[in-house]
Protein backbone atom coordinates (compact mmCIF):
# COMPACT_ATOMS: atom_id res chain seq x y z
CA UNK A 1 0.00 0.00 0.00
CA UNK A 2 2.69 2.37 0.88
CA UNK A 3 4.13 1.65 -2.66
CA UNK A 4 1.28 2.90 -4.11
CA UNK A 5 0.76 5.65 -2.43
CA UNK A 6 4.54 6.88 -3.46
CA UNK A 7 4.02 6.58 -7.13
CA UNK A 8 0.88 8.18 -6.95
CA UNK A 9 3.11 10.57 -4.83
CA UNK A 10 5.80 10.99 -7.62
CA UNK A 11 3.24 10.75 -10.41
CA UNK A 12 1.15 13.76 -8.63
CA UNK A 13 4.36 16.26 -8.34
CA UNK A 14 5.79 14.83 -12.13
CA UNK A 15 1.76 15.93 -13.48
CA UNK A 16 1.94 19.38 -11.84
CA UNK A 17 5.41 20.20 -12.92
CA UNK A 18 4.65 19.10 -16.74
CA UNK A 19 1.95 21.02 -16.67
CA UNK A 20 3.21 24.06 -14.87
CA UNK A 21 5.92 23.92 -17.75
CA UNK A 22 3.17 23.92 -20.68
CA UNK A 23 1.26 26.94 -19.63
CA UNK A 24 4.40 28.70 -18.68
CA UNK A 25 4.97 27.47 -22.62
CA UNK A 26 1.44 28.81 -23.66
CA UNK A 27 1.18 32.04 -21.71
CA UNK A 28 4.94 32.96 -22.86
CA UNK A 29 3.97 32.58 -26.39
CA UNK A 30 1.22 34.74 -25.91
CA UNK A 31 3.14 37.35 -24.81
CA UNK A 32 5.65 37.18 -27.37
CA UNK A 33 2.62 36.68 -30.35
CA UNK A 34 -0.41 38.67 -29.09
CA UNK A 35 -2.00 38.36 -32.71
CA UNK A 36 -1.99 34.66 -32.00
CA UNK A 37 -4.71 35.52 -29.18
CA UNK A 38 -4.12 32.65 -26.90
CA UNK A 39 -4.44 34.59 -23.67
CA UNK A 40 -6.99 35.97 -22.54
CA UNK A 41 -9.99 33.98 -24.21
CA UNK A 42 -13.19 34.12 -23.07
CA UNK A 43 -14.20 30.81 -25.09
CA UNK A 44 -12.70 28.16 -27.80
CA UNK A 45 -10.35 25.96 -27.49
CA UNK A 46 -7.42 28.78 -26.25
CA UNK A 47 -9.38 29.41 -23.35
CA UNK A 48 -10.17 25.44 -22.58
CA UNK A 49 -6.06 24.85 -23.31
CA UNK A 50 -5.09 27.40 -20.70
CA UNK A 51 -7.92 26.65 -17.92
CA UNK A 52 -7.67 23.22 -18.44
CA UNK A 53 -3.57 23.22 -17.93
CA UNK A 54 -3.97 25.45 -14.72
CA UNK A 55 -6.44 23.04 -13.18
CA UNK A 56 -4.44 20.05 -13.92
CA UNK A 57 -1.86 22.00 -12.29
CA UNK A 58 -3.77 22.88 -9.15
CA UNK A 59 -5.18 19.59 -8.79
CA UNK A 60 -2.05 18.20 -9.00
CA UNK A 61 -0.53 19.99 -6.55
CA UNK A 62 -3.44 19.23 -3.82
CA UNK A 63 -3.07 15.61 -4.13
CA UNK A 64 0.73 15.66 -4.13
CA UNK A 65 0.26 17.85 -1.01
CA UNK A 66 -2.19 15.44 1.00
CA UNK A 67 0.19 12.51 -0.37
CA UNK A 68 2.79 13.82 1.64
CA UNK A 69 0.76 13.27 4.78
CA UNK A 70 0.71 9.82 3.87
CA UNK A 71 4.36 9.18 2.68
CA UNK A 72 5.65 11.39 5.74
CA UNK A 73 3.45 11.34 8.03
CA UNK A 74 0.71 13.23 10.18
CA UNK A 75 3.16 15.41 11.75
CA UNK A 76 3.08 18.39 14.44
CA UNK A 77 -0.30 19.46 14.97
CA UNK A 78 0.72 22.97 15.03
CA UNK A 79 1.22 22.76 11.55
CA UNK A 80 -2.76 22.24 11.09
CA UNK A 81 -3.00 24.84 14.30
CA UNK A 82 -0.86 27.27 11.67
CA UNK A 83 -1.54 26.20 8.11
CA UNK A 84 -5.37 25.16 8.08
CA UNK A 85 -6.91 28.48 8.84
CA UNK A 86 -4.13 30.35 6.34
CA UNK A 87 -5.37 27.84 4.00
CA UNK A 88 -9.38 28.12 4.61
CA UNK A 89 -8.96 31.95 5.17
CA UNK A 90 -7.71 32.84 2.28
CA UNK A 91 -9.41 29.96 -0.54
CA UNK A 92 -12.39 31.84 1.48
CA UNK A 93 -11.24 35.17 0.57
CA UNK A 94 -10.85 33.62 -3.38
CA UNK A 95 -14.35 32.51 -3.68
CA UNK A 96 -15.73 35.66 -2.70
CA UNK A 97 -13.54 36.99 -5.14
CA UNK A 98 -15.42 34.83 -7.81
CA UNK A 99 -18.73 36.07 -6.50
CA UNK A 100 -17.60 39.51 -6.11
CA UNK A 101 -16.07 40.13 -9.70
CA UNK A 102 -18.79 37.41 -11.54
CA UNK A 103 -17.73 34.30 -13.15
CA UNK A 104 -17.80 35.30 -16.32
CA UNK A 105 -15.60 38.42 -15.57
CA UNK A 106 -13.17 36.03 -14.02
CA UNK A 107 -13.01 33.90 -17.13
CA UNK A 108 -12.17 36.61 -19.37
CA UNK A 109 -15.26 38.07 -20.36
CA UNK A 110 -15.83 41.83 -20.99
CA UNK A 111 -19.01 42.55 -17.77
CA UNK A 112 -17.26 45.88 -16.93
CA UNK A 113 -13.77 47.07 -14.82
CA UNK A 114 -14.28 46.30 -10.97
CA UNK A 115 -12.18 48.22 -8.98
CA UNK A 116 -14.06 48.82 -5.69
CA UNK A 117 -14.44 45.94 -2.81
CA UNK A 118 -11.59 43.70 -2.47
CA UNK A 119 -10.25 44.92 -5.73
CA UNK A 120 -9.82 48.43 -4.04
CA UNK A 121 -6.13 47.03 -2.49
CA UNK A 122 -5.15 44.63 -5.34
CA UNK A 123 -5.77 44.30 -8.83
CA UNK A 124 -5.27 40.76 -8.57
CA UNK A 125 -6.69 39.60 -5.17
CA UNK A 126 -7.55 36.35 -6.12
CA UNK A 127 -4.30 35.85 -7.60
CA UNK A 128 -2.45 36.56 -3.90
CA UNK A 129 -5.23 34.53 -1.93
CA UNK A 130 -4.98 31.53 -4.23
CA UNK A 131 -1.33 31.51 -3.61
CA UNK A 132 -1.47 32.17 0.18
CA UNK A 133 -4.28 29.26 0.51
CA UNK A 134 -1.22 26.78 -1.50
CA UNK A 135 1.15 28.18 1.45
CA UNK A 136 -1.23 27.10 3.63
CA UNK A 137 -1.72 23.70 2.40
CA UNK A 138 2.05 23.46 2.25
CA UNK A 139 1.97 24.20 6.24
CA UNK A 140 -0.73 22.05 6.94
CA UNK A 141 0.65 19.41 5.15
CA UNK A 142 4.28 20.17 6.09
CA UNK A 143 5.66 20.21 2.68
CA UNK A 144 8.18 22.63 1.61
CA UNK A 145 7.94 21.06 -1.94
CA UNK A 146 3.93 22.14 -1.74
CA UNK A 147 5.05 25.84 -0.70
CA UNK A 148 7.64 25.54 -3.73
CA UNK A 149 4.27 25.05 -5.91
CA UNK A 150 2.82 28.09 -4.57
CA UNK A 151 5.62 30.08 -6.03
CA UNK A 152 5.54 28.29 -9.29
CA UNK A 153 1.60 29.23 -8.83
CA UNK A 154 3.22 32.99 -8.14
CA UNK A 155 5.12 32.29 -11.49
CA UNK A 156 2.18 31.34 -13.29
CA UNK A 157 -0.23 34.26 -12.02
CA UNK A 158 2.67 36.98 -13.06
CA UNK A 159 2.42 35.27 -16.88
CA UNK A 160 -1.31 35.58 -16.88
CA UNK A 161 -1.71 39.34 -15.62
CA UNK A 162 1.20 40.31 -18.10
CA UNK A 163 -1.48 38.86 -20.62
CA UNK A 164 -4.22 39.99 -19.18
CA UNK A 165 -3.32 43.77 -18.41
CA UNK A 166 -2.42 44.29 -22.10
CA UNK A 167 -6.19 42.93 -22.95
CA UNK A 168 -7.57 45.19 -20.12
CA UNK A 169 -5.60 48.22 -21.58
CA UNK A 170 -6.83 47.42 -25.13
CA UNK A 171 -10.61 46.77 -23.59
CA UNK A 172 -10.96 49.93 -21.06
CA UNK A 173 -8.53 52.03 -21.98
CA UNK A 174 -7.82 55.20 -20.00
CA UNK A 175 -9.68 54.04 -17.22
CA UNK A 176 -7.54 50.56 -16.37
CA UNK A 177 -4.50 53.00 -16.93
CA UNK A 178 -6.05 55.06 -14.08
CA UNK A 179 -6.59 52.27 -12.02
CA UNK A 180 -2.85 50.57 -13.02
CA UNK A 181 -1.65 53.87 -11.49
CA UNK A 182 -3.67 53.58 -8.36
CA UNK A 183 -3.71 49.85 -7.13
CA UNK A 184 -0.94 47.39 -7.00
CA UNK A 185 -1.01 44.54 -9.17
CA UNK A 186 -0.50 42.21 -6.29
CA UNK A 187 -0.13 44.06 -2.73
CA UNK A 188 2.56 46.78 -1.59
CA UNK A 189 2.29 49.55 1.29
CA UNK A 190 -0.96 50.91 -0.16
CA UNK A 191 -2.95 47.60 0.24
CA UNK A 192 -1.92 48.00 3.53
CA UNK A 193 -2.68 51.95 4.19
CA UNK A 194 -6.11 51.21 2.46
CA UNK A 195 -6.98 48.35 4.60
CA UNK A 196 -6.04 49.92 7.96
CA UNK A 197 -8.16 52.64 6.97
CA UNK A 198 -11.13 50.72 6.03
CA UNK A 199 -10.85 48.95 9.19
Amino acid sequence: MYDLLLTFHDLALLVAALSALALAGHLGLSLKRPDLGLWPAAEGWRHHLAFGLFRVFCGATVVFALAEIGVNGWGHPLRYVVGVPVMVLAFGITLRGYRFLGLDNTYCDTGGLVTTGMYEYSRNPQYVTSVLATIGLGITTGSWITVALALVLFALYFLFVLNEERWLLQGYGQAFADYMRATPRFVDERSLTRLRAAL
